[in-house]
């Protein structure tokens, strides 16, 4: 089966029970893959457990378990790390930003994370927000919207 690119707030939802977590759990399961946790993906990642630790919505112990959990997941084979520059993830995003967010209004990270998926050659981009999976649509990718995802029939 082809690696499709994750969204962050999806690998989020691995780490942190979250509406949807059974969801990209399912998911993964399904197609039997790792999680791909480009630096781009550990940056938003890791500050968006720091900033849930700053609004109280979880515990600096928390915090600490959700990192080792990524260290983990890491060592596990779980979640891999693709060979991705950030300079090419800036220039392939300044190179679509007109066709993309000119017709999408997508925010800079999500352009990112398109540009990503795009020089990885990964042809589905999954993720629950609506104006990245357009932005993904735009970028010729297969969106896939886990809201509204369920898992095959078993045969």
């Amino acid at each position: 089966m082809k690696q499709p690119y994750l969204d962050t707030s999806l690998v989020v939802k691995l780490l942190v029970s979250e509406p949807l977590s059974d969801n990209v759990l399912a998911f993964l399961q399904d197609r039997r893959l790792a999680v791909p946790y480009t630096k781009l993906i550990e940056i938003e990642t890791v500050n968006t457990l720091f900033a849930k630790a700053f609004r109280k919505e979880m515990t600096r112990s928390q915090l600490k378990q959700c990192q080792n959990l990524i260290g983990d997941f890491l060592k596990q084979g779980r979640f891999f790390r693709p060979v991705l520059s950030l300079d090419d993830v800036a220039a392939e995003a300044l190179k679509t930003l007109p066709g993309i967010t000119g017709s999408t209004g997508c925010r800079t990270l999500d352009l990112m994370h398109v540009a990503s998926a795009k020089l990885l050659g990964w042809r589905e981009f999954v993720s629950t927000d609506k104006r990245q999976l357009q932005a993904a649509e735009t970028a010729r990718l297969k969106p896939v919207d886990l809201t509204t995802w369920t898992p095959p029939a078993l045969s």
